[in-house]
């Protein structure tokens, strides 16, 4: 990378826009081999690329991973009905409005809940702090609604994201719980819990050792808690940034919760996008992999998330806007569904996590790249400016 690029991400840190970020790229050929580590979160413990990292919806990818290896293997397909695996989502009503008094106004489910719904967040499994009619519904039946990624929170899948989907499946897109929903039936398919099957099966053939990724980081307390990148929140002041005590959930006695509960290097991280974007078959076969650079939206679902990213301010992540509605979900992330994004290539794929970091896989280009940091509350303007940056960067060196 250039020493103007380094430059300004150094100066972020000198001036207080972020307390500190790992960057990492790679490409195919071998020849970008990218690692930065700059500033302190925790004053105490300078960021390295072994730092651990809260993922929060990062974890998705993971996740999807492996449900995508159970479609390889028979155990279930993209449109098969997964009720019969998740009696708790299956009974679920929809919501369609409130009455006169208040009262909510529910009504039996009519469409199957397909796998490729939970993967593309079109199963109605909305999350209730981006849903003000779930907020509502919270209110209306006098229930606390869960607060998301802290220790506090709902110790199973089953309790967490016990509410009412708030369209029929298939016909619309929300970002919510599907994800976590698919790390539920890989558990109820497999009859392994989720933890030990991405090791085995994902982490340990891209060279992972235990820990390296984990839900459970006091398992690990020299490897995982003790290398705690730590959390910044925004002074809002000076604009500057300040250590604020992370919340680690701990407890061991929690489900793994596929769609956010993941803590990992970042180091680490990279290997799985390093073998996706080689598509080395070691994680997934070319066939199984398909499905992480395919828009697999229904129409009217496209259509809404199409809509949706006119203003993706609430994206943590850099997500152009002026591309001709060019957005598709796949079975990993959000796509690149044309040509009309300035040098990202058609199949682009990226997701992000609410901390403020992010990840891309560009197979076209023949790259990736993870810009990660720990911020709160998401997403932040500042570090999105400099996700940009990084990736222009990138994209400038191939």
């Amino acid at each position: 990378m250039s020493p103007e690029f380094e430059a300004r991400i150094q100066k972020a840190v000198d001036d207080g826009a972020i307390a500190g970020a790992v960057l990492l790229a790679r490409d195919k050929s071998g020849k970008l081999n990218y690692t930065l580590a700059r500033g302190a979160i925790n004053p105490a413990s300078p960021l390295t690329p072994s730092s651990t990292f809260a993922l929060a919806s990062m974890t998705k990818l993971l996740t999807c991973i492996a449900a995508l290896q159970l479609v390889e293997r028979g155990l279930i397909t993209l449109d098969s009905d997964v009720s019969p695996y998740l009696p708790v989502l299956a009974a679920q009503p929809i919501l369609r409005g409130f009455d006169a008094g208040g009262a909510p106004i529910l009504t039996p489910r009519k469409n199957p809940i397909l796998l490729r719904h939970l993967l593309t967040h079109s199963a109605g499994t909305a999350y209730p702090f981006l849903a003000p009619s779930l907020v509502q519904w919270y209110s209306a039946v006098g229930k606390p609604m869960p607060v998301p990624l802290t220790p506090g929170s709902a110790k199973t899948v089953d309790e967490r994201f016990d509410y009412p989907l708030i369209f029929e499946p298939g016909t619309s897109w929300t970002y919510g719980s599907g994800i976590d929903w698919a790390g539920k039936l890989i558990e109820v398919l497999t009859g392994r819990d989720l933890e030990s099957y991405l090791q085995s099966e994902v982490f340990d053939k891209v060279g992972i050792a235990p820990g390296g990724i984990t839900f459970y980081p006091a398992r690990y307390p020299e490897k995982s808690l003790a290398r705690m990148a730590g959390m910044g929140s925004r002074n809002q002041k000076s604009g500057r940034m300040e250590y604020v005590e992370p919340q680690i959930d701990t407890r061991e006695d929690k489900e793994a919760f596929g769609g956010e509960g993941a803590y990992a290097s970042l180091e680490e991280y990279m290997k799985v996008l390093h073998s996706i974007l080689l598509d080395d078959g070691r994680i997934l076969s070319s066939e199984g992999s398909k499905w992480l650079f395919e828009g697999l939206l229904d129409p009217e679902a496209k259509q809404a998330l199409v809509e949706g990213m006119k203003d993706p301010a609430w994206i943590v992540g850099w997500v152009p806007t002026d591309t001709n509605g060019e957005y598709n979900w796949s079975a990993g992330g959000l796509l690149v569904d044309g040509d009309s994004h300035p040098y990202r290539k058609r199949g682009f794929l990226q997701w992000s996590g609410a901390f403020n970091l992010s990840w891309f896989v560009d197979r076209a280009a023949g790259v990736c790249g993870i810009f990660g940091t720990q911020v709160r509350p998401p997403p932040d303007p500042h570090v999105r400016q400099l996700m940009k940056a990084f990736e222009d960067e990138i994209y400038s060196k191939l």
